[in-house]
């Protein structure tokens, strides 16, 4: 028993030290952040500006990743008077009807909930519109009176709040954004470097331990939105923004390379062949190595574009993996072996990371013309259901809230609403309690640390300068904290929002009654949602991760009848990798919350990713198909050998959709077009329809040249590793369906 406390003692301190550990980025964030809510502190202060809502947004809103120019912060003040100016006489009116203010507050925070979900970037707007609706209708009610003052100082806070962080944010403390791009987009390099040498040496090694599971996570999700925010805000020149384009997508790409090595690494294969060409090659991968290690100096450096001198080995490595591709024997018997097929993959993959490395002018794969459209496969609905689900459930929330709070007759226990409002968000699902226990910690964190404010600074100090001091500390380390995993930083940002609440919304003070009254708002809040989103309407992540992965599903095996259609174009393999990438990350994102659901969502988290990869090399092999049909040298294959790969492709996609109706009913065959008579076969039967395939080039290649016989090989190497991944992914699903 104490064996067990000890270990897991271990482990939280472990995970504690991983989450918390200091770095210099993070220090200077969370201090900025502490900036804007002591500066907007002291101004409400010195301005007499009743309420918490001006540091309050000022800790919220200023959160790093969050920053405010001269147009957003026009906009919020716009927002806020208009929306301050709207809601009083509606509430004014309302206070007429008693029975309408809850039907107001239901159908009003219900459309706020489902706006927030569906369409996120309106997510400042709508704070603003809880901010009021909140303060007003509550002022209204107790103190009706009061409610024009009670309207003024909130827009005074948010206006307080949106002066300082746009001050901040511009001029006195700017935190660029391309360093934080940079800084990432080098520990990806610094990642994948450390996966290519494993890679290496397992490749030269077979016997010795397997490598670790291939890795399906992917940054291009957060680093494509911290350069839709650099070229928001920083605005750079274009050719500047066509390089860090080209960079984000490249670290993706060679990612994903790598990772198609360390596939054929595992692959069991004679060791001879490999070990008969194993000083090229690990020339080649030391001249990769050097290069992946200048790229991320040169990102550290704030140099993406790193010049053609620093990493000059790189046009010879191309060149000699080129020759030595043309060195391995190009029969079509001996192709049909694994070993050869092996060798040619691995050195193909070797070749196009160099090429991704390589410095080239005005080289801009950005998502445009027709890969910069979503171009949605399905047309969208009209009503988002996941979105409706949510906001009914925010809006019930709200409004028994409202009714707990009205119960009490207390003014102050406003802050159920607030903390319903913070507590509240979308695309939440599943781990309920511990996100509830998470936030009820930093609730408790915060608490304290107001209660000891009060007994150690307001009783001995009467100056501003100290109060301010114990803002400043208390908003940075909750910043800090809040800076880490989303599950701990679920307790960073209650702590600061609950201080807020409890001590600076009430001023310098030493009594300790109306703070604890705010606490317990804040609590009850927590626990009421904690009620409705667990117990009167719950949605667990293990079945949305289902869904989520569905739609991975169908994404690649619509790119895979575009690939047996042959109408694929390059601008449509980047809009798929871009397709691809966007449903990766949102999977990933629920088998992370599923992994909290007890032993099912283990179970079926585990599970999924595992079919996620393979899944993701499926779209890999496929793209691999895309790109040499591309490059043209299929048009001098005889007629026979062109049929019957199209005849395999078509049963490569007949055999994907049949496979994804183990997760839901397979997609109409008139939708994806498929041949009426296109044969579901097993992939042991597939592998026998390449086998086939084989046998007919083999009469046919006497007369191919070796770029054409090389090109072949590319493709029957992609076919038979199709073959097995998609009796692996049946398998996957089998199990899933189980779980």
């Amino acid at each position: 028993m104490l064996d067990s406390i000890f270990q897991a003692s271990d482990k939280f301190l472990a995970f504690l030290g991983r989450e918390l550990a200091p770095s210099r980025r993070r220090v200077i964030e969370a201090a900025r952040n502490a900036v804007k809510s002591t500066v907007t502190t002291g101004l409400a202060t010195i301005f007499q500006t009743v309420g918490p809502f001006g540091p309050l947004f000022a800790f919220r809103i200023g959160q790093p990743g969050i920053s405010f120019g001269w147009f957003e912060g026009a906009l919020t003040i716009a927002c806020a008077a208009v929306m301050q100016a709207a809601i009083v006489p509606i509430t004014g009116e309302l206070l007429d009807y008693p029975g309408l203010i809850m039907a107001f507050v239901f159908v009003l925070f219900t459309a706020v909930g489902y706006l927030l979900s569906a369409k996120p970037q309106l997510f400042l707007i709508l704070a603003l519109v809880v901010i009021g609706t909140i303060t007003t209708v509550y002022m209204g009610i107790f103190e009706p009176g009061k409610i024009g003052w009670g309207s003024t100082y909130t827009f005074d806070g948010i206006l307080l709040a949106t002066l300082v962080m746009v001050a901040i944010d511009t001029s006195i403390w700017p935190s660029p954004l391309e360093p934080r791009l940079f800084e990432s987009l080098a520990k990806d390099f610094e990642r994948t470097r450390g996966r290519l040498a494993l890679v290496g040496q397992r490749y030269f090694a077979p016997g010795a331990a397997s490598l670790p599971p291939p890795q399906v996570i992917s940054t291009l999700g957060p680093n494509l939105a911290l350069l839709a925010s650099i070229k928001e805000h920083a605005k750079p020149a274009p050719q500047r923004l066509a390089i860090l384009i080209n960079s984000v997508l490249g670290v993706e790409r060679i990612h994903f390379e790598v990772e198609h090595l360390a596939t054929l690494a595992d692959e069991p294969t004679v060791i001879e062949i490999r070990q008969r060409h194993h000083e090229k090659i690990q020339a080649a991968l030391s001249a990769l190595d050097e290069a992946l290690a200048k790229r991320a100096a040169g990102f550290l450096a704030g140099l993406p574009d790193s010049s053609a001198e620093t990493i000059s080995a790189l046009p010879g490595t191309i060149r000699h993996l080129n020759d030595l591709k043309a060195q391995i024997p190009l029969a079509i018997d001996e192709l049909a072996g694994s070993e050869p097929m092996n060798l040619l993959g691995f050195l193909g993959g070797l070749e196009t990371i160099a090429s991704l490395l390589e410095p080239r002018e005005q080289r801009l794969d950005s998502p445009t013309g027709e890969a910069a459209t979503e171009d949605d496969y399905e047309p969208r609905p009209f009503i988002d259901s996941a979105a409706l689900m949510f906001s009914i459930k925010l809006g019930a929330a709200i409004t028994l809230g409202l009714l707990v709070g009205l119960t009490t007759q207390r003014a102050d226990l406003q802050t159920i609403l607030w903390s319903i409002a913070v507590v509240g968000q979308p695309n939440q699902y599943g781990a309920v309690v511990r996100k509830t226990l998470l936030r009820l910690t930093g609730c408790v964190i915060g608490g304290l640390a107001a209660l000891a404010a009060m007994i150690i600074v307001s009783e001995n100090f009467d100056s501003l300068p100290a109060y301010l001091v114990v803002i400043f500390v208390v908003t940075m380390f909750a910043t800090y904290v809040a800076q880490s995993d989303e599950w701990l930083g679920y307790a960073g940002i209650q702590t600061g929002i609950t201080f807020m609440i409890c001590y600076v919304g009430l001023s310098p003070t030493t009594d300790v009654y109306k703070p604890l009254w705010r606490f317990w708002g804040i609590v009850l809040g927590i626990l009421t949602a904690g009620f409705v989103f667990l117990l009167v309407w719950p949605e667990n992540a293990s079945d949305k991760l289902i869904e989520r992965l569905s739609k991975l599903v169908q994404t690649t095996l619509r790119f895979a009848k575009e690939v047996t259609d042959a109408r694929i174009a390059d601008g449509r393999i980047a809009a798929t990798e871009q397709r691809v990438s966007k449903e990766l990350l949102e999977f990933l994102n629920m088998a992370d919350q599923a992994r909290f659901e007890g032993s099912r969502g283990v179970a079926r988290s585990a599970a999924g990713l595992e079919a996620a990869s393979t899944i993701i090399r499926i779209a890999y092999r496929l793209e691999l198909i895309a790109r040499g049909r591309l490059s043209g040298a299929e048009v001098l294959l005889p007629d026979n050998v062109s049929q019957s790969m199209a005849a395999i492709e078509e049963t490569i996609c007949a055999t994907l959709n049949s496979a994804s109706s183990k997760l839901r009913p397979p997609l109409p065959s008139s939708k994806l077009e498929l041949p009426s008579d296109a044969p579901l076969e097993s992939a042991i039967e597939l592998k026998a329809l390449i086998d086939d395939l084989v046998a007919a080039a083999t009469l046919e290649s006497g007369g191919w040249s070796a770029g054409l016989q090389s090109s072949f090989a590319m493709q029957l190497q992609s076919y038979y590793r199709l073959a097995i991944l998609l009796s692996n992914l049946d398998v996957q699903f089998s199990k899933l369906a189980a779980s």
